[in-house]
């Protein structure tokens, strides 16, 4: 069995146990051939054959490795090394390593979609979420200020502190909504349109999701929530809390807004003026990536 082992060796609070990862894979029997991913052009070596592909790191690791194998029938192993672990904690995955050989025997997947938007001045690809209101404010604030905490346990702590701080501030802000043809325009203080249950530092917005369905969760907070809101960023001081918000679900997403917007952990900004205001759509690929389960 050939194993691609992809790996961040600065992600989480610890050394990165590399070679504890593959002595232990190759005394399941596997040939691995392991590729430090902050390295220049490591992604060549998705170019070999391979039976199984493991990433090991955190959230950023995971997002790039997994857009850029968004068509790959290959099985996919995630070993979650990072601080938020939004995708791994989505999909109840765990950082075990000692049995992937069985498991992949075993032929046991979940199944994870690929998000994908496009507006008149760009197109591109998420995992986690797209999203306007609170996050984004929050993403806005640290590319501003260029502040954000090396230690990785404190991540989360500054992201639900600076959440909090940010709710408080936040505006109402109008937009044009439609949810499969479906008008839900109005007034709104967030929007998240989320792949995966949980996004930014450990929210799990999206308690109900299913992985392997054609749709995606959209969250719509209104201004008469706030309160609600309030509360359930303060409860995530005390631990990640499933929020109170129904979503709603659907496969063909259109918003307007003049508003940025992130995708996933990245920032974007409208650079054009428009006679009109700018739409951002939003689906899901139909290909979905196959993820070995470790449970």
């Amino acid at each position: 069995m050939k194993i691609i082992l992809l790996y961040n060796p600065t992600a989480g609070n610890e050394d990165f146990p590399l070679a504890e990862i593959i002595s232990s894979l190759e005394d399941q029997g596997a040939n691995v051939l392991a590729q430090n991913c902050k390295e220049e052009g490591y992604q060549k070596v998705l170019d070999l054959t391979y039976d199984l592909i493991i990433i090991a790191g955190g959230d950023g690791t995971v997002e790039k490795t997994l857009l850029q194998l968004r068509d790959t029938k290959c099985p996919i192993a995630i070993l979650p090394y990072g601080n938020a672990n939004n995708i791994a904690g989505s999909l109840n995955l765990t950082a075990n390593y000692k049995a992937i050989v069985a498991q992949y025997q075993k032929k046991k997947f979940k199944y994870l979609s690929v998000g994908e938007y496009k507006t008149t001045e760009a197109s591109g690809w998420f995992i986690e979420g797209i999203g306007w209101g609170i996050f984004t404010a929050l993403l806005l604030q640290i590319d501003r200020e260029k502040k954000l905490p090396g230690d990785e346990n404190s991540k989360v702590d500054f992201g639900i502190k600076n959440l909090i701080k940010l709710e408080a501030e936040l505006p109402v802000h109008s937009y044009k909504v439609k949810l499969d043809n479906k008008d839900y325009s109005g007034d709104y203080i967030w929007i998240e349109i989320l792949n995966t249950r949980r996004l930014g530092p450990q929210l799990e917005l999206a308690p109900d999701a299913d992985h392997r369905d054609a749709y995606l969760d959209i969250l719509m907070v209104k201004e008469s929530q706030k309160d609600e809101l309030r509360s359930f960023l303060n409860a995530q001081k005390n631990g990640g809390q499933p929020s109170p918000f129904q979503t709603i679900k659907a496969k063909k997403i259109k918003i307007s807004t003049y508003l940025p917007f992130h995708v996933d952990d990245e920032l974007f900004e409208h650079k054009t003026l428009y006679e009109e205001t700018p739409i951002v759509k939003v689906s899901l690929a139909k290909h979905q990536l196959k993820i070995l389960k470790n449970d």
